[in-house]
């Protein structure tokens, strides 16, 4: 394996909703990158994936240099002002002038990742997420005289301001992005020259496999994700309570955590569920691999919130399919670039209670199409979302962009700011 001289830049890591980063960072380390890992601030959480624990690369906390005191801070700023002047004063003003929000922080993040990087020895840098992450990466890139890149998502590309994500994309070196819709809404953004490629998130097939155990009694509807408004997890709770009215026998387990819980928590007592709808809270891969075998079927019926705030492809929805669990979701961004309506799943309009009520009591109903369903949508993953085989792309613009020219030696800081 060569010198470490990629750095990844995440606002967290590791996290428990962020499995496609996991994903991407052991799956690169297996084809022989070495990588250095740069959160922006510990977790929160003390659940982890199991994974987590194979990852080799080290992991370095920015927010621990703004915590300790003003030692490191100042030390971190002082170096950089007293070796590299002109970069200090133009990146100050670059982060102010464009991150006026949190200007500070961003800069104090990004001098910092701009030491840390020089004494690795990294060339390049690849951040997740085109927002805060990307900010923190595009600065630090700037103060070291390197190159960056970025992969871009979901939130961080429909809530970002349009002139700030068109020039994070048009200084990377590239950008990769998990959907075609992504990838064309950010192409006539940023235009073609940008380099913005698309990059589907891969499952892990021999992980993720089926094992179809005894049909629940009563049949299980199975959701996951963050409990926020663009995974519809409202209208799952609504159109349950349609299938109650309806004489059907089933039980529904949602799960996940996040800012919506108290909301759904309500609108179940509401609507007289608590004993048919729960919310399971958080679980690991382990435990989650397990509800998609016992389970019945799996709805996940996304929309666009209020904020513009959409999913690209959910992770969850892969894993799902490929342990050949028929799934129901909705036509929203990147979803029906996987899902095929009556092949591989079933697609309902978003915000459609009646309209999902009807697929899921379809489903329960008959096993021949849940079975049909299934196996389709295995192959589907198979095909379109092998871990190994989409990673090859980033792998091959991670080592072209790490192999690039060494970092500029300041004859003249001047050169510093294209």
């Amino acid at each position: 394996m060569s010198a470490a001289r990629i750095g990844f830049v995440v606002k967290t890591f590791p996290k428990l909703s962020e499995t496609f980063i996991l994903g991407e960072i052991l799956g690169l380390e297996r084809m022989g990158l070495a990588l250095e890992i740069f959160a922006l601030q510990r977790p929160g959480e003390t659940l982890h994936h199991g994974e987590v624990d194979k990852v080799r690369a080290r992991i370095r906390y920015l927010s621990d240099n703004l915590l300790s005191g003003t030692s490191h801070l100042v030390k971190d700023h002082v170096a950089t002002a007293l070796r590299y002047p002109l970069r200090y004063l133009r990146g100050l003003t670059f982060a102010f002038r464009r991150e006026s929000n949190a200007g500070w922080d961003i800069f104090a993040h990004a001098v910092a990742l701009a030491r840390m990087t020089r004494r690795a020895g990294i060339t390049h840098l690849h951040a997740h997420f085109a927002s805060e992450s990307a900010s923190v990466a595009e600065l630090a890139a700037r103060l070291a005289a390197i190159t960056y890149s970025i992969s871009a998502h979901a939130k961080d590309i429909y809530t970002t301001g349009a002139p700030a994500l068109q020039r994070k994309l048009q200084g990377a070196r590239f950008t990769v992005t998990c959907t075609e819709c992504n990838r064309a809404h950010l192409e006539a953004l940023a235009g073609p020259d940008a380099g913005v490629f698309r990059m589907y998130h891969g499952i892990d097939l021999e992980r993720f496999a089926p094992d179809r155990r005894q049909p629940a009694n009563p049949p299980l509807i199975l959701s996951v994700g963050r409990l926020r408004e663009k995974k519809g997890f409202a209208t799952l709770v609504r159109a349950c309570a349609l299938l109650r009215d309806q004489g059907v026998a089933f039980r529904c387990e949602i799960v996940g955590y996040g800012e919506d819980h108290l909301k759904l928590q309500r609108l179940i007592g509401d609507l007289g569920l608590a004993d048919r709808v729960a919310l399971a809270g958080k679980m690991n891969h382990e435990q989650l691999v397990h509800r998609y075998r016992d389970a019945t079927l799996f709805a996940l019926p996304c929309e666009i919130a209020q904020d513009g705030d959409r999913d690209g492809i959910p992770n969850v929805l892969l894993e799902a399919m490929a342990t050949e669990l028929p799934v129901v979701a909705t036509a929203v961004s990147g979803i029906p670039e996987v899902v095929v309506h009556e092949d591989n799943g079933l697609l309902v309009p978003p915000q459609d209670a009646p309209a999902l009520a009807r697929a899921m009591h379809g489903l329960i109903a008959d096993a021949a199409l849940r079975a049909r369903l299934g196996a389709s949508a295995r192959r589907t993953v198979a095909k379109l979302f092998c871990n190994e085989n989409n990673l090859k792309l980033v792998h091959r613009l991670l080592s072209r962009a790490a192999a690039g020219p060494a970092p500029v030696v300041e004859r003249g800081d001047e050169q510093a700011y294209a």
